[in-house]
């Protein structure tokens, strides 16, 4: 266990440093291409070769997003406290690592646009997303750097109960995030596309959520006893469930009333995402204040 903890520190140094130094050539390569792709001038044969090269570049990003994901989610397993801030960069990580392959497929497309003498604006989107993945990718180095996913840490967890609040943050910050993306479907109607920003968008938001229910789930599966709720979370889960169906139906009649003369409209394609993320907050929130006013008393 020793020398697989002292691998990954040293692998995920190697991997940030990297990582780091790539995103900076990307940044300057990309902007070098850029003026000349929008007005369709011919790039050289070195300037195409260092296309692929930024694809393997983006193969080891990945790999460091893989690497730190696994180092916080044991550091949190095992954590004497779980800080919400550890939970927001695991949720954010795994966001980074999906948009690695977002950033493939935009740049795919511009290659291919710019080939077939078409306008790119994917390059619009190309810089936001890389920019949040190098800022993600500091914060992880710094991290591996100083040592602090070496902290202090309990040997055994009755019931797992860390990871158990760890799936409620992250469901905290996915439906809250969720939420607040598809509710700028009804300040924008008109620019709302459904399946990019509704569907597209919400398997982005949920994704973490459903990993750490994974996560968890096997956890359960490999204990001896397989029970996946002890009796005081049994309790706590009992409790947020029937908070939850009560405070989601009430906003989902006020959202039909308020919506009554125009349910064909945006509100036919946000009602379900809504109702989900709403869901998936109210839940989470339920079973942290349950959990933590069991500790209290």
């Amino acid at each position: 266990m020793i020398k697989t903890h002292k691998l990954l520190k040293y692998l995920s140094l190697v991997l940030g440093v990297s990582s780091i130094l790539i995103f900076i050539f990307e940044f300057v390569f990309l902007e070098s291409i850029r003026p000349k792709m929008i007005i369709f001038d011919e790039i050289t044969s070195q300037e195409d070769s260092q296309l692929t090269w930024v694809g393997m570049g983006l193969l080891v990003i990945l790999s460091f997003y893989f690497v730190s994901l696994w180092r916080i989610v044991r550091y949190l397993r095992y954590a004497e406290e779980i800080t919400f801030s550890y939970v927001l960069l695991l949720v954010v990580g795994v966001v980074s690592f999906l948009f690695v392959f977002a950033d493939v497929a935009l740049l795919q497309d511009i290659v291919k646009q710019y080939k077939a003498g078409l306008a790119q604006p994917e390059w619009s989107l190309v810089y936001p997303i890389m920019g949040f993945q190098a800022i993600v990718a500091l914060i992880f180095a710094w991290l591996h750097i100083t040592g602090s996913l070496s902290g202090k840490q309990v040997n055994t967890v009755a019931k797992d109960s860390n990871v158990f609040m760890i799936v409620q943050y992250v469901g905290i910050i996915c439906g809250a995030a969720g939420l607040a993306s598809n509710m700028l479907g009804f300040l924008c109607p008109r620019s709302w596309n459904p399946l990019i920003h509704s569907v597209i968008g919400s398997l982005i938001l949920i994704f973490p959520y459903g990993l750490a229910i994974a996560y968890w789930f096997i956890i359960k599966v490999n204990e001896k006893d397989q029970h996946l709720y002890d009796e005081k979370q049994m309790l706590d889960v009992g409790r947020s469930s029937f908070l939850t169906m009560i405070v989601s139906s009430v906003l989902m009649l006020i959202l039909y009333s308020a919506n009554f003369q125009n349910l064909e409209g945006i509100t036919s394609v946000l009602w379900l995402p809504l109702f989900m993320f709403t869901e998936i907050l109210l839940f989470s929130l339920g079973n942290i204040y349950y959990s933590n006013k069991s500790l209290a008393q």
